[in-house]
């Protein structure tokens, strides 16, 4: 599957996710198949989502990739 399509997966299995982030490895390929460029904060509005890029060795996700600094959360933590 290409990067585009894998987007288009993951915005159809989570319809209500405002947000969506793709792996630095698929990026470049993500954003030539939409053609179109980050705006002035790096996001990608396509199909109605925020598209943004979450960092190298990551899943194409709903949540927001853990960042250097950041500890890597989840809801079972709490």
């Amino acid at each position: 599957m290409e990067a585009r399509d894998l987007v288009d997966v993951a915005i159809d299995e989570d319809p209500r996710a405002p947000c969506l982030w793709v792996p630095s490895e698929l990026w470049p390929e993500f954003l030539a198949a939409v053609r179109r460029q980050p705006n002035l904060i790096g996001a990608v509005i396509y199909r109605g989502k925020t598209i943004r890029e979450g960092g190298p060795l990551t899943d194409i996700t709903t949540r927001r990739p853990p960042q250097a600094g950041w500890p890597a959360t989840t809801n079972w933590d709490a």
